[in-house]
Formats: C-alpha cells, structure tokens, sequence
C-alpha cells in the first residue's frame, strides 16, 4: 500500500506515541513490583493476617497470655510483628554478650553511644492521634481480650467524683499526654488512670474531669512513690513514648512493675528511623529525647529489669512506632 509522506509520518507519530504509552505503562508496574517487593522483603517488618474482632472469644485467663497476644487481631492495617533478616534470638543473644562483655551500658545502648542530659521538656497538649495510634489501639484490642465484657468487678462502686459508667477492667497509661488517644479508645468501654505532670496534669483534669488523673511529679525526672488504687487490680499499662524522655529510665521501670498489671503495652520511637541508621550514637536530634533505642535494644533493656517480653510489633502506618507487649517475668522474681 502506497502512502503518502503526510500519511507516513501521521503513521510514524502514532506508533511512537504508542510505544511511549507502552513504556510508560511498563515503567509503572515495574515501580509497583518493587513497591510490593519491598513491602514484603523490607527486613524492618512484616504484615502479617488481619482479621475483624467480631466473632472472637473473649477470655478471662492470664496464665497463657501467650495465646492472647497471638490471637491480636487488629481490624485495620496499623502495625506488623517484627521480622528481622538475622534470627531474632541470635541477635538478641549477640547484645546480651556485648553488654556483658562490657561494649554496652546499662540500658543496653551501645557504650559510646551519648545521651542528652539536658532534654526539652516535650508539651504534646495539642496533639490527638498523629502518632501512637497503633498503640492504643493494640492496648485496646489486648484490654478487650483480658476482660470479659461482663467483668465490672473494678468498677461496681466508683469513687468520688470519677464514678464510673458501665465500664470495666482498669487501664493505666503513664504519660497520657494530651488524654486524646485514651480517652478516645480505652475510656468508653474501660475504666482508665492517666499519670501526667505539668502542664498537662492542669489540662487534663479542665478537659476530661469526669476522668481520673495522677500527678506523676517533677518532668523528665520523679514518679509518684506510690498510688492509691482503691484495691483495684489493673489489666493493661500504656507507656507511649515516654521512657525516650525519662534521664533515668531505671526508675520508670521499676515503677511501671510495681504497678503489677497483667500486661504492659510500651513503646518508644526507632532511632534508626529518627537518625536514619541503626548505628547512629546520639545525641539524638530530637531535643526532647534523652536516649533512643532499637526496638531489640528495648527489649533487652526491659527484660534485664524483669519483663518478659511476648510479642514486638513496628508501625506501617507511622513508620517510626515500634512498642512490645511485656508482662512481668515471674521467674526473675523468684530469683
């Protein structure tokens, strides 16, 4: 077929366009496999099944909280067991060495690794669920599983002005900040106690009075000796992103055991995501930070002071969350 020089190139133009097109195309699921295969390989987590809560057994028991921690069943995509591309208890077992070996301090960060001493005071008072949300929502999910939904043995009486309504269990969390995100999540099916200092300890009880507050003292530096619980027996602790900002995160330990919850939820921010490598030695950037850790770090400095930790999830959709679910070792107890 004859065609003429203006029907060529009209031909010419088409197919160029069409291979563009096709290029495009092409670049652009190659972009969306790599997406996908770091989605799956990316060696900071992996997603694993999510399921709704509808249909789940609630249980009372304690004695396997194995089990309940497994069956966490979150019904949005918020966070991912940890998987790591070296075995988990290989590297667990390589930091316990370093830090016997003297290469590591106390808190398990590495010896040369500087801390800030001289932290800012950190006011999140304007904050809601920018960041944590994952937490409270695993600290919910886990509260849901440890108390049946017939159990209001803690809160049959109320006291004083923080009567409660129709709630049950107890919910700690140490370091509330703004109140947000407990009282969005934790307080319309549980009892809580948010433990702050000031500023924020004024704030809360002006917002949420109906909710029950405890000055927890000096910032960055006391918590109360002791607290009054009114026999009640807590279930769950939070601790979102407070041991960061604590000068001695010894005390806050000690202090979160002597709670005796049934299980602890705490979190703290990656320092890798934060420093933009795992190695970085402080001072951290942030200046309201005066130490940041891994997440295996973490878990090691916690069981070194008699937690055992069950399970450790990070983030997907806030990338620097990583938090661990621990319950007090009764083992080290004993001992």
């Amino acid at each position: 077929m004859n065609l003429s020089n203006n029907a060529k190139r009209q031909v010419i133009r088409r197919n160029t366009v069409a291979n563009g097109a096709r290029g495009k195309v092409l670049i652009f699921a190659a972009f969306l496999l790599g997406y996908a295969a770091n989605g799956i390989f990316d060696d900071r987590n992996v997603r694993f099944p999510l399921q709704q809560e509808k249909g789940i057994k609630e249980t009372t028991t304690t004695t396997n909280i194995d089990k309940i921690v497994n069956g966490l069943s979150p019904s949005g995509d918020l966070f991912a067991l940890t998987h790591y591309d070296k075995d988990e208890q290989e590297l667990m077992e390589e930091i316990r060495k370093e830090q016997e070996s003297g290469e590591r301090d106390k808190y398990y960060l590495p010896k040369s690794y500087k801390a800030r001493l001289d932290n800012k005071h950190y006011n999140d008072l304007g904050n809601e669920d920018g960041h944590q949300k994952e937490v409270y929502i695993a600290a919910m999910l886990l509260a849901r599983r440890l108390v049946p939904s017939n159990d209001n043995s803690n809160n049959n009486t109320g006291h004083g002005k923080h009567q409660q309504r129709n709630r049950r269990g107890l919910v700690l969390d140490i370091g509330a900040g703004s109140g947000y995100k407990l009282v969005k999540f934790l307080s319309p099916e549980f009892e809580t106690v948010g433990f702050e200092t000031e500023p924020a300890i004024s704030f809360l009880r002006k917002k949420y009075p109906n909710e029950e507050w405890v000055d927890s003292g000096k910032p960055e530096e006391s918590l109360p000796e002791s607290w009054n619980s009114n026999s009640r027996k807590p279930d769950v602790c939070i601790c979102s992103d407070v041991i960061e900002h604590m000068r001695d995160p010894n005390d806050l330990v000690r202090f979160l055991l002597s709670l005796q919850c049934k299980a602890y939820v705490i979190s703290t921010p990656k320092r890798e995501a934060h420093a933009r490598s795992r190695f970085f030695l402080g001072p951290p950037r942030n200046t309201h930070h005066v130490r940041e850790w891994t997440l295996h770090e973490l878990k090691m400095f916690l069981e070194s002071l008699g937690f055992r930790v069950v399970k450790s999830y990070e983030g997907i959709q806030h990338r620097t969350t990583q938090f661990a679910i621990a319950v007090p070792d009764n083992k080290k107890k004993k001992e």
